[in-house]
């Protein structure tokens, strides 16, 4: 059964988001990492991602770890698109198909591919989503992500 095109997108977006917080807003303190915002990226961030700021209220002022990471996003995505903006099991469907796996990797590809550009100031999370869309349509990310379904497909069949 194939999963909707827009829970896909909004799950998606919500891991990339939480990414794009620890890649420009990581702070040391005492040996840990924080997400750490002044009060002017606090009132920015919650005016122009409304929608994810409850997330960063998750994290921010934690240490951090993959852990907090992790679920800091599964109980966001729970509370926030399960039975209330998609119908029930959605996302776990979604976290589960090859094509949730195939955006994660297509994403993490366009992070690396991009660092030394991404790394010269601190780019709004709308830049990083237009822009990475715009990676998404050239034909080498297209090569990859055929690449990589026939991939999983392959990976799958061999555990069924």
């Amino acid at each position: 059964m194939a999963i909707p095109q827009n829970a896909l997108t909004d799950t998606a977006n919500v891991f990339h988001f939480e990414f794009w917080l620890r890649y420009y807003f990581i702070e040391e303190r005492d040996g840990k990492l924080f997400i750490a915002l002044t009060d002017e990226q606090q009132k920015q961030m919650q005016a122009q991602f409304a929608d994810y700021w409850e997330l960063v209220e998750r994290v921010k002022d934690q240490p951090l770890s993959p852990e907090l990471s992790q679920q800091s996003v599964v109980e966001f995505l729970q509370l926030n698109l399960e039975s209330k903006k998609f119908p029930a099991n959605t996302v776990i469907k979604v976290l589960d198909s090859k094509e949730f796996s195939t955006e994660m990797y297509l994403f993490d590809t366009w992070v690396s591919l991009h660092e030394e550009q991404l790394m010269q100031k601190i780019y709004g999370f709308d830049y990083w989503m237009h822009a990475y869309g715009d990676w998404k349509e050239s034909e080498r990310a297209k090569q990859l992500a055929q690449s990589l379904q026939v991939q999983l497909k392959g990976e799958r069949g061999t555990m069924n």
